[in-house]
């Protein structure tokens, strides 16, 4: 499908109020973030604007003008300092682009096609300005201009998942009922970024920020360095999405939601706890997750960006999938009621954490759900059959693409659920995790959600359907600190670090476990040492820790793989401090 830009069309805006103020925590955050990776994948999130059959040209640049007047965060721009602040521009001018489908019968039916393409056509064309918004429509010129599709792309650090859903709703609205395109107070919500930003500087609110960090201090004290790899796996450098498309797990995640009453994301990522916990032999599963942060009436309809992550920590062992289910969900809530917080502080406080821990933090969510949910959602599965799902099995496909090189080694990203269940597996690092590795997760969390379509499955029976065995353990492959370990990753850390000194790793030495032997040198002759140039070189090794413990000795023996060989040491310790 080819698309032609033919011109562009100035669209005037004039909103309510222009203001000036601080950021917001969830900005704050976005700002951070894109400071340091600015051409991020998802520095703009791309999406479809609903549009009616026969809608022209004319009616969508009116429906984007009082959009972008009635939300403030789509004419804000972003002054940089040592305290960024947000401006809001009372009005203004912002393009319309028009594309043509050029010649052919184009009909509503084609609309989810012309729609991608037009949303990838916004993600390949430039915009050196950096808007908060961009408006896009392919029209069919056959038809008098008819509109076909129509997409936008918003900066981040304007909106979230949440705000785009209410920004879809807003814009169909607006479409729907020219008379709703009329200015006036009754059509700006109540609530902005500017408005949020006042509220987080209150007592109540920076109290409640507070206790939220605290949430986050304690659970990254249990948080993975790497959750999942293949042992003996080394870096490739090279990174893919496999997608599973399936209409049975679709029709399963509705019965499982309507009899458990949790919500239908919920419902796939404990699937996929429970696949990943029996591949990767873990009773708890720890993992970055994304808060809303919509809970608050006030909040429900804001259009600003509010995500930020959290922690959240699924037991796993010993329960019935159902009740994995409803704990998950439990779980996965609670962990984003502490989504909100003052991110200098949390990194201030990551930083001895990691220093502690001998590890680096990623918060980029492991599991990330687009889909939205509804309490109508919840209780709609009960027409479909067991049997129904069991041929519907017959459908599912895997897609596999290549994909920019993300942070974690696998994370999981559910982008639809209605009529067909699909399920993005990422992994940061194809070495780490083969696609083959990948497929098999995402058909054993299949598997498991097709079984549970007709009823509860006893956690004794979680294995079986599942049909994964453990990852194989070596002697070299110990569970220390929440992370499992391969002696091999760590040692090819230190001599990284400490090199060209000689230096050997044991899991166990007779003393504390995971303990570095090495021979001083210049620049290295003290635990604290040791330890600094193994953390600055961790990004290099994404399945190592540092080790728990230093033994630093005048020399190397000539056979250092024995720890009785080495001489007596000059010092040792912990290095942390």
């Amino acid at each position: 499908m080819r698309l032609t830009p033919v011109r562009s069309i100035p669209v005037e805006f004039t909103g309510e109020r222009a203001g000036e103020g601080p950021l917001t925590m969830g900005q704050l955050d976005i700002y951070n973030w894109l400071s340091q990776t600015p051409d991020h994948l998802y520095a703009t999130l791309c999406v479809e604007l609903p549009v009616p059959a026969l809608v022209s040209v004319d009616d969508v640049a009116g429906a984007a003008a009082m959009l972008v007047a009635r939300h403030e965060s789509l004419r804000t721009t972003y002054l940089p300092g040592a305290q960024p602040r947000q401006r809001v521009a009372a009005g203004g001018v912002h393009l319309l682009e028009v594309c043509s489908l050029g010649e052919g019968q184009w009909q509503p039916r084609d609309r989810p096609a012309v729609a991608e393409a037009l949303i990838r056509w916004l993600r390949e064309s430039p915009d050196p300005g950096r808007h908060p918004v961009r408006v896009a429509v392919a029209i069919a010129p056959d038809a008098g201009d008819r509109v076909i599709a129509c997409a936008a792309g918003f900066t981040h650090l304007a909106v979230d998942h949440g705000a785009i859903e209410v920004l879809r709703r807003d814009f169909g609205g607006l479409l729907g009922d020219p008379a709703r395109r009329t200015a006036g107070r009754s059509n700006r919500p109540d609530h902005q970024p500017l408005d949020q930003a006042r509220l987080e500087a209150t007592p109540a609110d920076r109290c409640r920020a507070e206790a939220a960090l605290d949430h986050q201090g304690e659970q990254s004290r249990r948080l993975p360095r790497c959750l999942y790899a293949l042992p003996g796996a080394r870096p490739s450098g090279e990174s893919l999405v496999v997608e599973l498309s399936s209409a049975a797990a679709a029709m399963a995640v509705r019965r499982v939601a309507a009899r458990t009453r949790a919500s239908r994301s919920s419902v796939v990522l404990a699937a996929i706890c429970a696949v990943v916990a029996r591949r990767a032999s873990y009773p708890e599963l720890v993992f970055p997750v994304v808060s809303s942060n919509r809970f608050e009436r006030h909040l429900v309809n804001y259009v600003g960006s509010l995500t930020q992550p959290s922690i959240a920590a699924v037991e796993i062992a010993g329960r019935s999938f159902d009740e994995l289910v409803r704990h998950t969900w439990a779980t996965v809530m609670e962990a984003s009621r502490h989504g909100r917080y003052d991110t200098a502080k949390r990194t201030a406080m990551d930083e001895l954490a990691e220093r502690d821990r001998g590890l680096r933090f990623n918060y980029d969510p492991w599991f990330n759900s687009l889909v939205p949910e509804s309490w109508s959602a919840l209780t709609a599965g009960v027409g479909f059959q067991p049997e129904e799902v069991a041929v519907a099995l017959a459908r599912t496909q895997l897609r596999w693409r290549p994909a920019p090189v993300s942070g974690n080694p696998l994370q999981f990203r559910l982008n639809q659920v209605d009529g067909c269940l699909r399920l993005d597996a990422w992994n940061a690092d194809a070495g780490l995790l083969p696609r083959a590795e990948l497929e098999s997760v995402l058909l054993a969390a299949e598997r498991l959600l097709v079984t549970a379509a007709r009823g509860d499955v006893p956690a004794s029976r979680i294995p079986e359907v599942v049909g994964l065995e453990p990852i194989a353990g070596t002697p070299d492959r110990i569970f220390i600190d929440h992370c499992w370990v391969d002696v091999a990753d760590v040692q090819r850390l230190v001599d990284e670090a400490v090199a060209p000194a000689v230096a050997r790793v044991f899991a166990s030495a007779g003393g504390p476990p995971l303990t570095a032997f090495l021979a001083a040198t210049d620049a290295v002759r003290t635990p604290e040492q040791a330890h600094a140039r193994c953390m600055a070189v961790l990004a290099h090794h994404p399945t190592a820790i540092s080790p728990r413990y230093y033994v630093i000795c005048r020399t190397a023996p000539p056979d250092p793989s024995a720890p009785a060989a080495w001489p007596e040491p000059l010092a040792v310790g912990t290095g942390r401090g």
